[in-house]
């Protein structure tokens, strides 16, 4: 299923940006610049996710669903303790 390729490439992509901009701090500034990439990445995740939940069945459309639930939560964890206080 061409979906699923895409589905873990991105989820993979967006768990490494969100890993990367919540618990690094090596650099001044990766954080934030790894959280604006990871926003824009979990609208990706979202929409591949959300099409191959749209066209799975059964235990895969269980699965699917928290890649379309998911990525959500993270944004709004990363705009809470990166974006945010980085801006203000």
């Amino acid at each position: 299923m061409k979906s699923s390729r895409w589905m873990a490439i991105s989820g993979a992509a967006g768990l490494g940006f969100f890993l990367i901009a919540n618990l690094t701090d090596f650099f001044t500034g990766l954080n934030v610049l790894a959280g604006c990439i990871q926003l824009a990445l979990n609208a990706f995740v979202f929409l591949t996710w959300l099409r191959g939940f749209r066209k799975s069945r059964g235990f895969r459309k269980l699965i699917a669903s928290f890649g379309v639930f998911v990525p959500p939560v993270m944004a709004i964890i990363t705009l809470d303790r990166i974006l945010i206080p980085a801006f203000f």
